[in-house]
């Protein structure tokens, strides 16, 4: 038998094509299994997709019921119930798992075929919105793999020269997603390429009257524009010259020339020249997609993989003088070339990235340059001035590894834009690829001045001079306020927290339309993650599938991904491309950044050993660097290994990392849980006449006198301004969240309550902020709220809350804040003693098991130390230890985790680990407030019968 899930779902016979009909519930959990894959799905996780509102007897009892009626339904048994449920391969395979595994070894005709439509397509459970959301959840990512699979194989078979099969696999995107640009573009490409011209402007006359239908909306302009060229190009002639035969001898396949536009006179209205420059453009790539319909290629085009291109000098003859416009007309020529979308190119930040500082532009060192970025070819040549305004650029396309020339193209023209324009236009036809939509103007600037500003201001950033690189791309900005790379490396090079710094991160969101394919995806994810904006994951995606060879794509696509294993696999690829191109001393180090972000990401998801291996292989690969011992130091201290960490931290001091000196002061005190120390260091910073100093120890002290129990002067700390112990009254700050945290752990829960929820009406009012950062914090203080509301006993408050959580929290784009919903519904199932709900719920609210909301981990500990299940509440709980002292020491105390532990090891029949955490309880309970004496007394006894007797 075989499970249909593409298109629909469905059980068919191998032989007969027929098969029993399954009831909907049934099929469900059949595509709950096929989805999972081999290893299967718990019955736990099929009960709370289909039935999470029931009891755990009932829905135990139902799913049984479900399993029984499938095997009569099938006239056989397809299940294997060993130790969880799955599908028996031996009996009935299924589409989604085959098309996962042909995605994963890259086989794209198996997947391509595969994937026949949505999956789950049509089918419903009215009563089980849990399932809604996780076929949903499961569709988009099959969807994104489906047209992924479909488009790789489009590109197979047009390098193979399979035209036909092409252009069905690139209809079937246009069906699949009937109003993506990109799909419609490349279809029309395709038809046009075959000859089917009038097909293909059908296409995008339907494309067209459907966003005109739907969305009320104008078609892409790029759609627009090759509509445009495909109507006119029966009146494009085929100069007879445009290609001329090479002499005798070269080594190239041949020559193209062509004579360019010639510019009109500047004009003093902007949009006019604008829209000078976007006709010049029009002609150009007409000229290219003349070249493609009549089949311009070049032999040895057709025999080689398409090149990875670099771009050299262009020497400036026209001015032998001066060494800038080289310069210039290199990065020029490079931004023009990456608006080809169909092949790479590398970079011209890139280039400068790895050019040794004060280097010459010797052909040599170029070449050595762009080998180790990665390129295959090397494109470069001379602007030469010809007779009155004329000028004629010769470029060539050379082959890195053997040397020689595999094209020259030669262009004339009196505008150096437009025969930058014409090269890349020419470049296109030759290898094969569409030719670049509009003019370089709207990529960059019509401005030299911004121009050569911005070239120099890319040297300085990355030879690491980055307040020399901000004032030049500042001035290119005030040159040209719409140079989008400008002002995206303006807002690069921007102090944290700067004035400038949120509106130059917006300007640049805005013109990300402007620059080429590869520098607007950069832009969406780079500045979009440091907004949260929405699109940035998606632009994350795309950004890594296109560029799977570029360091600083990669990085910043994992920055942004939420998933961990793609986002490892991401950084680490960019280490290796970088590690095998070198890092250059004194330059901006990505190799340090994609480390550091793998470190962290480790840290949030409570993977110790790999982010402790993370560390030291950077440490290895950079001996020199300090920030790698800082973080050690940090890590060893979260799991006890104390002394190591002493030693990590002062070498993080000898290698000069700022605020490595005082990092074992009170942050690693308390995380150590060595309350003298702490109570030694909270007397002296409290004491500080600087507000600084004093209001970073009120913030750390108030942690560690919750750690100690003693609220009533923590609490006099914020609402009096009463430092302890000193009779002092310092009202320098205001109470800020600790007070209500406080209100809420020491007796006074429903005032904590109405704080937070003035704290979230605050937000929601706010109109400053993007509505993703308004979400975040709205959704977590009306969180916080409503634990406060059950920690009072106002359950109904509580309940009231979620579905405002939900809906609010699904705007965020923080991974945690969509999950909190799951954790009121986990306390609310708790408190009225359905634990195995309660479980399910909390388990599903926690994303970063060390640095999320740890008073989930918390609560899940305290539901499974009910449920007799001590082992598994362990991990958990130990989690929320080793995250920092603002996470889980501010969320819930380290005495409260360390109690819940040493009962959960207590339970679990391990006497050593539970002495450790009831002794930890003990020496931080010893001068607690009157209400935290019965649990402390109750742990002194526990260790006092635990210690063997002498």
């Amino acid at each position: 038998m075989r499970l249909k899930t593409f298109g629909g779902l469905w059980v068919e016979n191998a032989d007969s094509g027929a098969a029993g009909s399954p009831r909907p519930r049934s099929l469900a959990v059949l595509a709950i299994l096929a989805a999972a894959g081999s290893k299967g799905a718990s019955r736990d996780q099929i009960i709370g997709v289909l039935w999470p509102e029931s009891s755990a007897d009932r829905a135990r009892h139902v799913l049984s019921q479900t399993i029984y009626g499938l095997r009569k339904e099938l006239g056989t048994e397809v299940l294997l119930a060993a130790p969880d449920l799955r599908l028996d391969a031996d009996r009935i395979t299924s589409d989604v798992e085959e098309f996962r595994r042909a995605v994963r070894e890259k086989d794209w005709a198996a997947a391509a075929a595969l994937y026949a439509g949505p999956f789950l397509s049509g089918f419903y459970l009215s009563d089980a919105p849990d399932f809604e959301r996780w076929a949903e959840s499961q569709r988009a990512s099959l969807a994104a793999d489906g047209l992924r699979a479909i488009e790789a194989q489009a590109r197979e078979c047009t390098a193979s020269e399979r035209s036909e099969e092409a252009i069905q696999l690139r209809r079937r995107l246009t069906q699949l997603d009937p109003v993506n640009a990109r799909y419609a573009i490349a279809y029309m490409e395709a038809l046009a390429v075959d000859g089917e011209r009038t097909t293909a402007l059908a296409h995008g006359k339907a494309y067209s009257d459907l966003l005109q239908q739907e969305f009320d909306a104008d078609a892409d302009p790029a759609v627009q524009q090759l509509m445009a060229r495909l109507r006119d190009v029966e009146r494009v002639p085929a100069s007879p010259d445009v290609i001329s035969p090479v002499s005798a001898g070269a080594s190239v396949a041949n020559t193209v020339t062509v004579d360019a536009p010639v510019a009109a006179p500047a004009l003093p209205n902007a949009r006019v020249a604008f829209h000078r420059h976007a006709l010049i453009a029009a002609g150009i790539v007409g000229l290219g997609v003349v070249a493609a319909i009549f089949g311009w290629r070049t032999t040895a085009v057709a025999r080689d993989t398409p090149p990875i291109l670099a771009v050299g000098r262009i020497r400036e003859m026209a001015a032998p003088d001066s060494v800038e416009p080289a310069e210039l007309l290199s990065e020029m020529l490079a931004t023009s070339l990456s608006r080809l979308t169909d092949i790479e190119v590398i970079a011209n930040s890139r280039m400068l990235e790895l050019m040794p500082r004060n280097a010459d532009s010797a052909h040599a060192a170029v070449s050595d340059v762009a080998r180790r970025a990665g390129a295959t070819q090397i494109i470069e040549g001379e602007l030469i001035r010809l007779s009155g305004q004329r000028l004629r650029l010769d470029v060539r396309r050379v082959d890195l590894e053997r040397g020689v020339v595999r094209a020259a193209y030669q262009v004339t023209g009196t505008d150096r834009v437009a025969l930058l324009d014409s090269a890349t236009s020419l470049v296109a036809a030759d290898l094969r690829v569409g030719a670049p939509v509009g003019s370089l103007v709207e990529a960059s600037t019509r401005s030299p001045t911004a121009y050569a500003l911005y070239e120099k201001g890319l040297r300085a950033f990355y030879q690491f001079e980055i307040a020399d690189a901000k004032r030049f791309f500042d001035a290119a900005v005030r040159e040209d306020s719409t140079f989008v790379m400008a002002v995206y490396y303006a807002w690069r090079s921007a102090t944290p927290g700067a004035p400038d710094q949120v509106p130059l991160a917006e300007r640049a969101l805005r013109l990300a339309s402007r620059a080429s394919a590869r520098d607007g995806l950069l832009i969406r994810t780079h500045v979009g993650f440091w907004r949260q904006e929405p699109l940035s994951i998606a632009a994350a995606e795309s950004l890594a599938t296109l560029y799977p060879r570029d360091p600083e794509a990669l990085l910043r696509a994992a920055e942004r991904v939420p998933d961990l294993a793609r986002a490892t696999m991401l950084a680490n690829r960019s280490i290796a491309l970088d590690s095998a191109a070198g890092v250059l001393p004194g330059a901006i180090c990505r190799l340090c950044e994609a480390l550091s972000l793998l470190s962290h990401r480790y840290n949030w998801a409570d993977s110790l050993d790999a982010n402790e291996r993370t560390l030291r292989r950077w440490i290895a690969l950079r001996p020199a660097d300090g920030p790698p011992w800082l973080a050690l130091s940090q890590l060893l201290t979260g799991v006890g290994r104390r002394t190591e960490a002493q030693s990590a931290a002062r070498k993080a001091a000898d290698l000069s990392v700022r605020g490595a000196a005082t990092f074992w002061d009170i942050d690693s005190d308390i995380r150590s849980d060595d309350f003298d120390a702490v109570d030694a260091q909270c007397a002296t910073g409290l004491a500080s006449a600087d507000l600084s100093e004093y209001g970073r120890h009120r913030w750390a002290c108030t942690i560690a006198m919750r750690m100690e129990g003693r609220y009533r002067e923590a609490m006099a700390l914020h609402r009096d301004g009463r430092v302890p112990g000193s009779g002092r009254i310092r009202r320098d700050l205001p109470a800020d969240v600790s007070l209500a945290i406080l209100e809420m752990e020491a007796g006074s829960p429903i005032v904590a309550a109405d704080s937070f929820m003035a704290m979230a009406r605050r937000w929601a009012a706010n109109k400053r902020e993007p509505e993703n950062i308004l979400a975040r914090n709205t959704a977590w203080h009306l969180t916080l709220s409503a634990t406060a509301a059950v920690a009072g006993g106002d359950s109904l408050r509580a309940r009231g809350l979620i579905d405002s959580i939900e809906a609010i929290g699904r705007r965020s784009l923080y991974a945690r804040d969509p999950q909190l919903h799951h954790f009121v519904r986990g306390l609310l199932y708790s408190r009225a003693n359905q634990d195995l709900a309660a479980e399910r719920a909390l388990r599903a609210s926690i994303v970063y098991p060390s640095n999320g909301y740890t008073r989930a981990n918390l609560e899940l500990g305290r539901t499974l130390l009910k449920l007799r299940r001590p082992t598994d509440g362990i991990p958990v709980v130990r989690a929320a230890l080793h995250g920092g002292i603002s996470g889980s020491g501010l969320y819930v105390s380290r005495t409260e985790l360390h109690e819940l532990l040493a009962q959960l090891f207590d339970a679990a029949g391990d006497r050593d680990s539970a002495m450790v955490h009831y002794a930890v309880v003990e020496r931080g309970w010893r001068s607690a407030d009157p209400f935290l004496r019965p649990r402390y007394e109750a742990a002194r006894t526990r260790l006092a019968t635990l210690r063997p007797r002498s």
